[in-house]
């Protein structure tokens, strides 16, 4: 198959040139919607009185053959195509003549047309990422509200530090999540602009209505200037950085759970559908999706570098290094969607070993900053008691005992000796500030792991998931109904 775009040149690509030069691999994904833009664009035209009806019947006559043949698996494209616009183009011009096939291009580059197809792709993705995130936060709050009272050992530093429960963990998860759908939510708006009609960077002579084509093919903006709308990638760039902060929201979670998954901790439980086994040790049940979920973290994070070094030293216009940009923003949706939908099958199908975090709390002293609390509500000031608390803790620990073990006497000779005062301490100190119970209920600070607190904080976050789900549900309507417009406005034409 000669190339129609090649007029210009004497000799043609050699095989290893062509296999080098062709996008057509990856242009794959964008084959329905580069036909769609293609109808949308041609039914302007004729709206415009830019093509007869007759010529945009034939042209629509051939796309809707060409797509329903690629439906069935019966197109093979190869190398000898430079790219899938060129390939549907010759096809048209085979089925109808070039003197009506080679008009359905008028007012358009391949620029402005890859652009329409990316960002078409880019769409729908987004919002089924959306979805898959939604979906995750709904575990998650599910699963927090039967846990707002099971207690848990929280760390900073990989040391023990305060009580907690793991109904609070799950949800600070969950205001993580609704944060990485509200970004992909702002970048699926900064998305949505319209670059049809910008021909290659400078627009075209004839009168093409931008507004049409943006309401065929579920547009809410246009892309007003014709230079930034072909050759600007910065959207493209800003998914990659939305999706790698996904990844790494999830990749931590990953890594807390594949560590509580071990016997040092034995906090949950991975089903054996997201495990995997050793091929030596048959002990062993290993929680490989999780820990994949992690490792493809940085593959979306190359994506992201990748797409940031392509356009650094580039030029402003259209170069082929940008036909690159494709690879990387599939591979990122691919790899963030697939990770979501593992991470929320491994979620909701693990076991919460909740006895084993009981236990972790028992003989710690992560209530210590609760002591340190308890005093400077009487007669201390907080770094006295602070110093009196630590002084107490190392006393405990050089005698092998506990704050379980705490008395009133080790308190008040720990502030005589640093500060010479004599205080009331409470015979039942240490129920008082190592009870896991109690101590999360005298936590009093809003966001704390308060069990009144958590349930409080589940619910306010599941009303706010349902209204962003409405909101994305809206963003799907309107592209079928989009979908709904081009599809009458063929008929139109058709029928």
């Amino acid at each position: 198959m000669s190339s129609l775009f090649r007029t210009r040149l004497a000799k043609g690509f050699d095989d290893r040139t062509a296999r080098f030069h062709t996008s057509v691999v990856e242009d794959l994904r964008m084959f329905e919607y580069d036909i769609d833009g293609t109808m949308a664009h041609d039914i302007m035209l004729h709206e415009q009185g830019i093509m007869e009806k007759e010529d945009l019947v034939k042209i629509l006559g051939a796309l809707q053959e060409i797509k329903e043949e690629w439906q069935a698996g019966k197109l093979q494209i190869g190398a000898e195509n430079e790219d899938i616009h060129e390939y549907i183009e010759t096809k048209v011009i085979e089925k109808i003549g070039i003197e009506v096939g080679g008009k359905m291009h008028a007012g358009r580059s391949r620029n402005d047309q890859v652009m329409v197809d990316m960002k078409m792709v880019s769409k729908v993705e987004l919002q089924e990422i959306a979805v898959n995130v939604l979906n995750l936060v709904k575990t998650l709050g599910e699963i927090a509200d039967k846990h707002t009272e099971t207690p848990m050992v929280y760390y900073t530093h990989g040391q023990q530090a305060q009580i907690g429960t793991f109904g609070h963990y799950l949800c600070a998860y969950t205001d993580q999540y609704l944060r990485d759908y509200q970004r992909i939510k702002q970048c699926y708006d900064r998305v949505n602009y319209n670059p049809l009609g910008s021909a290659a960077i400078a627009g075209t002579n004839f009168r093409v209505n931008r507004l049409r084509t943006s309401e065929l093919l579920g547009f809410d903006y246009i892309a007003e200037n014709s230079m930034d709308a072909t050759s600007s990638r910065d959207w493209a760039m800003e998914i990659a950085s939305v999706l790698s902060i996904l990844m790494a929201n999830m990749s931590r979670m990953a890594t807390d759970l594949v560590m509580w998954a071990g016997k040092e901790y034995q906090y949950v439980t991975i089903s054996d559908e997201y495990s995997s086994s050793s091929s030596i040790m048959p002990q062993k049940i290993n929680p490989s999706t999780l820990e994949l979920v992690r490792g493809k973290t940085a593959e979306v994070y190359g994506t992201l570098q990748e797409l940031m070094t392509m356009v650094k030293g580039l030029p402003t216009g259209y170069y082929q290094d940008l036909q690159q940009t494709k690879i990387a923003l599939w591979r990122a949706f691919d790899t963030t969607k697939t990770a979501t939908e593992i991470l929320n099958g491994a979620v909701s199908t693990m076991t919460i070993n909740e006895d084993k975090m009981l236990d972790q709390t028992k003989g710690s002293f992560i209530y210590a900053v609760q002591l340190a609390e308890v005093l400077a509500e009487e007669t201390l000031s907080f770094r006295e008691a602070y110093k009196v608390t630590a002084g107490v803790v190392a006393n405990l620990v050089e005698d092998g005992r506990t704050l379980e073990d705490l008395t009133a006497e080790d308190v008040q000779k720990v502030a005589k000796e640093l500060f010479g005062k004599d205080i009331n301490v409470s015979s039942g100190i240490a129920d008082k500030v190592s009870n896991p119970i109690k101590a999360l209920n005298n936590l009093r600070s809003p966001g704390s792991p308060h069990p009144a607190e958590t349930a409080m904080a589940v619910e306010n976050r599941m009303e706010l998931r349902e209204r962003y789900w409405k909101e994305l549900d809206f963003l799907k309507i309107k592209l079928v109904i989009a979908a709904d417009n081009l599809k009458n406005a063929i008929a139109k034409y058709t029928a």
